[in-house]
């Protein structure tokens, strides 16, 4: 069965799916070639029968409707006519019975009716030609497998191909929907994890905020003390912060939600570099003035360079001095966190080492560029540069 299914697709060039534009007129060359084979085998024996009995005015015109096959696809009409025509000139059949299956398997809403117009013109032009005492003579045989056959042939091949491109699209449609379920879980997921999160590291940072703010309130405590409870306060309301924007990410992870508010980057370096001295760090830093508010994604990129600067300074380099200067020069926005040789022994054994890969992968994704590396006097320079994209005023 698998034998008798190939030969047929191998006749016609049809597969189980649609053959791609090169495949098919690779196909359609082969088909001519074929066609004028067996015309040219055919008309040795029935070259006389017909209008001209002449063997190469029969063979041209055998090999012009062969030819005309090439149009099967998109115009089916020419190769079925010329077909037609044909078959005045010789009783060769075998362009007819190509022809009658383009038309059924690629013609339009009126392919049984150019069918049926084959087969009364063949009946009619037949018997009018055919030679007295001729044995075929009869032409319904013919009809029957040069044209009928072929035709319900090539009709079959149509409707199996529109049943195989309905399948096709309902399998995609299964896919979809397979994959927007998954989608859907993947959101649901994120959201519970969302919200026990929340519930438990929102509810330790709201009452370190509010222990921070009371002992900073506090008149008769020690003022270093309060100093360093606002430092805490600050930090703790910084960190709720973040973590509202990370659950704002996996709760939206289209970004429906991003915060699109311009970013002060000056003032936040202000603050930080004042709550890195509340826990002993030696550190100055330097904005440009007049620098003014940063883009949303530009801004947060900044500060999370600061970020892992000071604490990459606080680990690695206790007891060092730390430099954090925020420029603008040249069309780019450079950041630069600069300490000296650690003065300390060294705390921290080990890192998980995304600090540095991540915030390169940044830079990258927005035209930037990341720098770190030794200096001269064993300390460490991280540098980032990115394009100038202030919010100006």
């Amino acid at each position: 069965m698998h034998f008798l299914e190939r030969v047929p697709r191998l006749l016609t060039g049809e597969g189980p799916g649609a053959p791609d534009p090169v495949r098919a007129r690779r196909v359609d060359l082969c088909l001519i070639v074929v066609c004028g084979l067996l015309s040219t085998l055919n008309l040795q024996d029935i070259h006389r029968i017909g209008l001209i009995d002449d063997y190469a005015t029969s063979l041209a015109v055998g090999w012009l409707a062969a030819a005309s096959l090439y149009w099967r696809r998109s115009h089916p009409w020419i190769p079925a006519t010329v077909a037609m025509a044909a078959t005045l000139v010789s009783d060769d059949r075998g362009p007819l019975i190509f022809a009658a299956y383009a038309l059924a398997a690629y013609g339009g809403s009126h392919r049984f009716i150019g069918g049926l117009l084959m087969c009364v013109v063949y009946v009619v032009t037949r018997d009018m030609f055919l030679p007295a005492g001729y044995a075929g003579r009869d032409p319904a045989s013919f009809v029957l497998g040069a044209i009928l056959v072929p035709g319900l042939y090539g009709e079959t091949v149509r409707r199996n191909r529109y049943v195989m491109a309905a399948l096709r699209e309902r399998a995609r449609q299964a896919h979809a929907a397979v994959d927007q379920a998954a989608d859907l879980a993947v959101v649901q997921e994120r959201t519970r994890l969302a919200q026990r999160t929340h519930d438990g590291l929102g509810h330790r940072l709201t009452a370190l905020t509010m222990q921070a703010a009371a002992l900073r309130l506090d008149a008769g405590a020690d003022p270093r003390v309060r100093e360093g409870a606002a430092a805490v306060e600050e930090s703790a309301r910084a960190a709720m912060a973040e973590v509202r924007e990370v659950l704002d990410m996996l709760t939206d992870p289209a970004g429906r939600r991003a915060y699109t508010a311009p970013v002060d980057v000056g003032r936040f370096l202000a603050a930080l570099a004042r709550n890195m001295r509340a826990t002993g760090m030696e550190i100055t830093h330097r904005v440009q003035p007049g620098l003014g508010a940063f883009p949303a994604a530009d801004g947060r990129l900044l500060l999370r360079i600061a970020r892992e600067g000071l604490t990459n300074a606080a680990k690695y380099a206790p007891g060092s001095a730390v430099r954090m200067n925020l420029f603008a020069e040249d069309g780019e926005v450079r950041l630069e966190v600069v300490n000296t040789a650690p003065e300390g022994e060294r705390i921290v054994l080990d890192s998980g080492g995304m600090g540095l890969p991540g915030l390169r992968a940044a830079l990258a994704e927005v035209g930037g560029a990341l720098y770190a590396g030794t200096t001269k006097d064993g300390g460490h320079t991280l540098a980032a540069t990115l394009p100038d994209r202030r919010v100006l005023a």
